[in-house]
């Protein structure tokens, strides 16, 4: 639409100086003319070219990234070099350091001598040592070579501190009973034998090619 010397967009209304001899609309864009028309087509046919090239350059660059990912997995399934041994002591070490505050917390709440507190901390020893317990029995089912055995010993171990545990409840928090000098006595045997396991496994990683005190941590306080 013509007026005076200016025309009318007839998408939004917008006033267009004739003198501009503007081939798309100032204000929405929209073509003015035939040739540019012809022009906002080409421009669309590109963008279409160029949103699909970039669909199949980002699905090309997805697919490479699988591929290498299962190539890193099939040369090294565990993601690194280790050996069995030292992988399970991995996954075995957080459950070891956090076993050896339990045990200090019990010890520490007999010193204070407070049956009360007593009783509510090896309850909550018992209750993180049955678990314990599952998580050292997957560890052991996972674990491929030679330190099998061993693993399904600490097994053993960690079972034998939930029943000592649970017969220092049963004396109520009478730590000055028969029955909590037994239990005490028993968790003292159990870390001899779990720190004598866990030796000969750091001699399988040896054996393996590699270094026990890299999977070993001082929180455990192993002394091999």
């Amino acid at each position: 639409m013509t007026t005076g010397l200016t025309a009318q967009c007839s998408a939004c209304g917008a006033e267009i100086p004739l003198e501009a001899r503007a081939r798309f609309c100032p204000a929405c864009g929209i073509p003015l003319t035939p040739e540019a028309e012809d022009t906002a087509d080409v421009r669309r046919s590109a963008n279409r070219w160029l949103a699909t090239l970039a669909v199949v350059l980002i699905a090309g660059a997805l697919a490479f990234g699988v591929a290498t990912w299962r190539l890193i997995r099939s040369v090294s399934p565990s993601g690194s070099d280790e050996g069995p041994a030292a992988g399970a002591m991995d996954a075995f070490a957080p459950i070891a350091e956090d076993w050896v505050d339990q045990r200090e917390d019990v010890d520490e709440a007999a010193a204070l001598g407070d049956p009360d507190g007593v009783r509510l901390t090896v309850d909550d020893a018992v209750a993180w040592t049955e678990i314990a317990v599952q998580d050292v029995a997957e560890i052991a089912l996972d674990v491929d070579g030679d330190s099998v055995a061993q693993y399904q010993q600490l097994v053993a171990v960690f079972d034998g501190r939930l029943d000592a545990l649970r017969s220092l409840e049963e004396t109520g928090g009478a730590i000055a009973s028969a029955g909590w000098a037994a239990g005490e006595a028993r968790l003292d045997a159990l870390g001899a034998e779990s720190d004598a396991v866990i030796c000969r496994i750091a001699g399988e990683m040896r054996d393996e090619g590699d270094d026990p005190d890299a999977h070993v941590t001082p929180a455990m306080d192993v002394d091999c």
